[in-house]
């Protein structure tokens, strides 16, 4: 089922390696300039060029921007019609998802210190939450973005999807109306992040947009990063799995095809020291597959974006983790925690064969929202630092700390005149107490 095999034994490994991960890169100047276009149609036209770019590319019928926000009636009867099994669920992740990051919150000194310099801290006013909902319906990242705003104070929460031929879908409603976010706009695609990214005449400009999207919606993301904020700019979802010969070939079977089955472009990859687990998990795959709603995806996805590879040790394992920066990685060796203790670059770090990363992506808490192609090594996960802002606070007396206000006035005019820059160290002297 893998694409791809490789052997780090192999004299042309590195090489093969290192085209593996440059073709998974889904970054396309032509897609660049698509995206381009559509911005500036909405820069130029606004409320008339979401309306035309979500007929063409959604399949809609639209006339007037109105019919594009969502009632509250809408939502609430979504939630109606979605089984209550179903909602409970819903209701029992979303409640351990703000437990988790109300938490973290805790954990971040958010008062504001009697110290002359400090910081300030507070939350967003305002964020607009992407959810995906072309080829699934993912109600569960409606959860993990509103978690952790909530969890931050965020005043104004704002949720867009695509509705694909006008088509409502009840699930990503319902998980609106259980997180309590009441306005809802039926928009996708690049016009969306266009939209709230700049803003039009029924569409205030928020102060950051989060949550992932296809590769034109990635692309959006990136090119309006600086008029708004953005959590980050997301490629396919991506695991990596790390066995050795004592690991159970099941497992890893199933996880790696839960992952393939997101969309065509998600990497599923395992690096094993034996040859035998990788041949176990290829022949369960093989057997499983055709058995599966999304069978055809999950087969293109490993065909095309899945990888085996065998090491020589685990160690070696480690370092093409380190390399990869994979969004997940599950290490699932007989000393799977020491081995975990090596992986500095990763988005998510699943330990021990019980710790599924299905469990992650729904139920345990931390938010699935997860740096992806390679960005692990310099991002982080989406939590409540995403949804805050610091200013640093300076409020300084002479009469205070004598001796330290000196120090400032000294250095400052050494430095300044070192740089050259007169006014700076003029304006640092002035302040000099004369005895």
């Amino acid at each position: 089922m893998f694409g791809l095999s490789l052997n780090t034994g192999e004299s042309k490994f590195e090489q093969k390696f290192n085209s593996y991960l440059l073709a998974k890169s889904f970054y396309s100047n032509s897609v660049r300039d698509d995206v381009s276009k559509i911005i500036e149609k909405v820069r130029k036209n606004g409320d008339q060029a979401v309306i035309n770019a979500t007929n063409q590319f959604d399949g809609r019928n639209v006339f007037n921007f109105e019919d594009l926000k969502v009632p509250k009636e809408t939502i609430i009867l979504s939630a109606n019609r979605v089984d209550k099994e179903i909602l409970d669920a819903m209701l029992y992740s979303f409640e351990r998802i703000v437990d988790f990051h109300q938490d973290q919150i805790k954990k971040i000194d958010l008062t504001f210190s009697n110290n002359s310099i400090t910081r300030r801290v507070k939350a967003l006013d305002s964020v607009a939450m992407y959810i995906p909902g072309g080829k699934a319906s993912y109600p569960s990242t409606v959860l993990m973005a509103t978690g952790p705003a909530r969890a931050a104070g965020v005043n104004k929460l704002i949720l867009t999807s695509p509705w694909p031929g006008g088509s409502i879908n009840d699930l990503t409603l319902a998980a609106a109306y259980i997180a309590g976010v009441e306005e809802v706009y039926s928009i996708g695609g690049v016009q969306a992040i266009a939209a709230f990214g700049i803003g039009t005449e029924s569409i205030p400009k928020v102060q950051k947009i989060i949550g992932p999207g296809n590769q034109f919606v990635a692309e959006a993301k990136r090119q309006l990063y600086g008029e708004v904020g953005i959590d980050s700019i997301a490629g396919p979802s991506e695991i990596v799995v790390i066995a050795d010969l004592e690991s159970d070939p099941t497992t890893i079977a199933w996880d790696l095809m839960a992952q393939a089955e997101h969309d065509e472009l998600a990497s599923s990859i395992l690096i094993s020291s034996s040859q035998e687990i990788i041949n176990e998990v290829n022949s369960l795959m093989k057997i499983e597959v055709p058995l599966l709603s999304r069978s055809n995806i999950i087969k293109t996805s490993l065909n095309s974006r899945g990888a085996s590879i065998l090491v020589e040790n685990i160690e070696q394992a480690v370092n093409l983790v380190n390399r990869i920066a994979p969004e997940h990685v599950h290490v699932v060796t007989k000393g799977a925690s020491k081995d975990a203790d090596n992986i500095i670059n990763a988005g998510l770090i699943l330990v021990g064969q019980d710790s599924a990363n299905a469990f992650s992506d729904y139920v345990l808490g931390p938010s699935h929202i997860l740096p992806t192609a390679g960005s692990a090594a310099y991002n982080s996960p989406l939590s409540v630092e995403d949804f805050l802002v610091h200013s640093s606070f300076v409020k300084l007396s002479s009469d205070s700390k004598i001796d330290d206000y000196d120090k400032f006035i000294t250095n400052t005019s050494i430095l300044a005149r070192a740089e050259g820059l007169t006014a700076h160290a003029i304006s640092a002297e002035i302040r000099k107490k004369k005895d």
